[in-house]
């Protein structure tokens, strides 16, 4: 099963995951093809778009052969046992690209 968390360096899970799960973090520190672009990373962090915004560029970001395949693999992985995708990011509105990465994920066919 296809899920996420947060992971504070300092703090620990925020939820652990099994230790049979894979964890893949999608972080821009970590360099992963799914990370947003530091140019769409900090236009939104410096509020200079939206997060309605954010969505369209990140997805248009996502929408190579590349980044698709990676998601594949993922897709595939999560059938047979729990993806975490991790991140940094942590607030209550769920403003992460690890939610839209899982529902990009979750509706490929």
């Amino acid at each position: 099963m296809l899920r996420e968390t947060y992971y504070n360096r300092y703090r620990g899970w925020g939820v652990k995951p099994s230790e049979d799960a894979v964890v893949i973090n999608v972080t821009r520190s970590a360099g992963h093809i799914l990370s947003p672009s530091i140019e769409l990373l900090m236009s939104y962090k410096n509020n200079r778009i939206t997060w309605d915004q954010y969505i369209i560029r990140y997805k248009k970001e996502m929408n190579n052969g590349a980044c698709k395949e990676v998601m594949k693999k993922i897709k595939v992985m999560s059938i047979e046992k729990d993806v975490y995708l991790v991140c940094v990011c942590w607030n209550k509105e769920k403003k992460c690209h690890r939610y839209l990465l899982m529902e990009m994920i979750n509706n490929m066919e």
